[in-house]
């Protein structure tokens, strides 16, 4: 059974929302780079559009899917090692408030369609 984690993003104030984004799309290649065959199936990323009426606490949403649990703790170990979570660390120290990431384990998914 895949587990899916849904991960809220903060980008670093002092950027705006079109820097967050570029980085934040570098930083996942950084990540795929790091983890190897124990990056995720699916790694979707979704930006909040910034208008004069939104307001929102976040600036992504991201879902990572993995095939199981193992494959979970694999993903996990990687970006775990000291070396990859010096730099990956570094790295989203440039674009994220990282005090401000949640990360949900998704449980039982629904969906309606026309």
């Amino acid at each position: 059974m895949t587990i899916s984690l849904l991960l809220l993003g903060t980008r670093n104030p002092t950027i705006p929302p079109s820097t967050f984004k570029a980085h934040l799309e570098s930083h996942v290649e950084l990540i795929k780079r790091l983890t190897g065959d124990a990056f995720p199936l699916a790694h979707r990323r979704s930006y909040i559009l910034r208008t004069t009426q939104s307001d929102f606490e976040f600036d992504s949403v991201a879902e990572l899917t993995f095939e199981d649990q193992a494959a979970l703790e694999r993903f996990q170990a990687r970006v775990r090692a000291p070396e990859a979570a010096k730099l990956l660390k570094e790295d989203e120290d440039r674009f994220s408030d990282r005090g401000r990431l949640c990360i949900v384990r998704l449980g039982e998914v629904v969906e309606t369609r026309r």
